[in-house]
């Protein structure tokens, strides 16, 4: 399995598991809502500096994002806009910024991958404290499915001009049976 996938696989679960008890931590004093918002907003941050190190990019251009997402998880009672301006922000670190080269394969990648994540939420229709643990679990484990489409940085021998796609899985493939045995 490659790394951004079993990464993104392990950070999910770690999330999952403590977003809602940091949450219920500051939920006392700054209520629900807010501190629920607050943690997504941090698991996102953790998610930004692992989308930066995979492709190679510095932090600063996530910063502008990043805090325009901030200021509506304070901003009081706007949750669902909060949660769909989180998504848009979490494509366009990954998609515009992180992993920009390429764009047709991003675009598809964020269609299923962001429509999914959050289609398997409204699905679950979270409203305790463990719904919302498996909501986040499933969303990071449909945003593995991203790297399957859009290689990342270190992976991306396929779309050399002039190299065949076949030749390249199949020498990926001998690689791997190769560590392997």
């Amino acid at each position: 399995m490659r790394r951004p996938i079993r990464t993104t696989l392990v950070y999910g679960l770690v999330c999952a598991v403590a977003v809602v008890p940091a949450t219920g931590l500051l939920a006392a004093y700054t209520g629900w809502s807010p501190a629920f918002k607050l943690m997504l907003w941090t698991a996102l941050c953790g998610y930004a500096v692992l989308l930066a190190r995979w492709s190679a990019k510095g932090l600063g251009g996530m910063l502008l994002p990043l805090a325009l997402l901030l200021g509506s998880a304070l901003w009081p009672g706007i949750d669902a806009a909060f949660f769909f301006l989180a998504l848009g922000v979490f494509s366009w670190l990954r998609s515009g910024i992180c992993f920009s080269r390429f764009p047709i394969r991003a675009v598809a990648a964020e269609t299923i991958t962001a429509a999914g994540g959050a289609g398997l939420i409204v699905l679950l229709n979270p409203g305790s404290a463990i719904a919302w643990s498996v909501s986040i679990w499933l969303f990071f484990l449909m945003q593995a499915l991203y790297f399957f489409i859009v290689p990342a940085a270190g992976n991306a021998t396929a779309d050399q001009p002039g190299e065949d796609p076949f030749e390249t899985a199949l020498r990926e493939a001998r690689r791997i049976l190769e560590d392997a045995g």
